[in-house]
């Protein structure tokens, strides 16, 4: 258990040291036969401690032993070593990524991705997030979205999804910076599928959860950003629409963003979908969804929608009830049957001829 609040204590800081207590004066100590050669770098550190406390771990071993001050005091070195002082990694990226917007097309971009990668990695801990916000971080977002280098395009569209999933305060920001319309024309006309897709990843991050941004995709003709990424043929984009679509539709009191989605068509573009047969597992699970979020309370305008003869829902729902009982995945077949009922109980097939 005492190991355990240990592992707990140290995963909640990144650079606080862990120290190292000396056993209660009551206890017995002596020499640990066949002491390991003091080490010299951190797998050798590892080996150390290992050889060093197996005794511990030995059947009917009660004494617990105690390293001499100077192996204390190299292993206390080595975890301040091992110490990373966050802010200072970050300012010290940021200071690389405020010249970003002075390297041209021709330019090696290694050193600004690496700067990038290093700030998304710190940014998923919403504190993190918020400090650089504080720090002045998010002035660097924008010129590195605007960079002619897709290798730093995308990784700061990643950066921002870091900053603001599940994070109000960051999502609230990168808002008022007005980054949500130049996100979406990067998923809509960016050059690269990396560029596309992680892009979209950003707009989901800030768009879940967030009530303000989804009057921001309105404004900017989102959804039909998405409703087009939904029919790309590259595959990663057309899942994470669908998911957006998916958690759209199924929001509470969103029937707003349900009766504008119908409207564009969107009931359409998921039989579609359904009906082909190289639709990956995902997308379809997703694209189930938003037709059960549409049809949800009995939403006539869907129900309509959904029983359009051309679109052949009814055919292409019992085609995959067949398949999705091969696969066993239940929670999909669950999904079937219910717009099978919803929709179609009291209709005839003849639609489907």
């Amino acid at each position: 258990m005492e190991n355990d609040k240990s592992k707990t204590d140290n995963a909640n800081s990144n650079s606080r040291p862990l120290s190292i207590q000396a056993p209660p004066a009551n206890v017995s100590r002596s020499p640990i036969p066949n002491q390991p050669r003091q080490p010299s770098d951190l797998q050798g550190l590892l080996r150390f401690a290992m050889e060093a406390t197996k005794n511990e771990d030995a059947p009917n071993q009660s004494n617990v032993q105690t390293l001499d001050e100077e192996r204390k005091q190299f292993l206390n070195n080595a975890l301040n070593s091992m110490t990373v002082n966050v802010t200072e990694e970050l300012q010290k990226a940021l200071k690389i990524l405020s010249n970003v917007m002075e390297l041209r097309a021709e330019e090696n971009s290694s050193e600004y991705e690496r700067s990038l990668e290093i700030v998304s990695d710190y940014v998923g801990n919403m504190d993190v997030a918020n400090d650089f916000y504080k720090i002045g971080g998010f002035a660097i977002l924008g010129p590195c979205l605007n960079s002619p280098h897709e290798g730093i395009r995308w990784r700061a569209a990643d950066v921002i999804a870091e900053l603001t999933q599940n994070n109000s305060f960051c999502q609230d920001k990168i808002l008022e910076m007005g980054l949500i319309p130049i996100l979406l024309s990067m998923v809509d006309t960016d050059s690269s599928d990396q560029v596309k897709i992680k892009s979209l990843y950003a707009v989901s991050c800030i768009v879940r959860g967030n009530d303000l941004a989804l009057k921001y995709m309105d404004i900017n003709d989102g959804y039909s950003v998405l409703i087009r990424a939904i029919q790309s043929s590259i595959k990663k984009l057309q899942v994470k629409s669908a998911f957006l679509l998916s958690a759209l539709c199924s929001k509470e009191n969103a029937h707003a963003i349900r009766s504008t989605l119908i409207k564009m068509g969107l009931v359409e573009q998921a039989a579609g979908l359904l009906a082909m047969n190289n639709v990956v597992p995902d997308t379809r699970d997703c694209l189930l969804s938003i037709l059960n979020g549409l049809t949800e309370n009995n939403n006539l305008h869907a129900l309509r929608e959904c029983r359009r003869p051309e679109l052949c829902l009814n055919a292409t729902l019992h085609r995959l009830l067949k398949d999705l009982r091969t696969e066993e995945a239940m929670d999909e077949v669950e999904l079937c049957n219910n717009l099978l009922d919803r929709i179609f109980a009291d209709h005839s097939n003849v639609q489907d001829r």
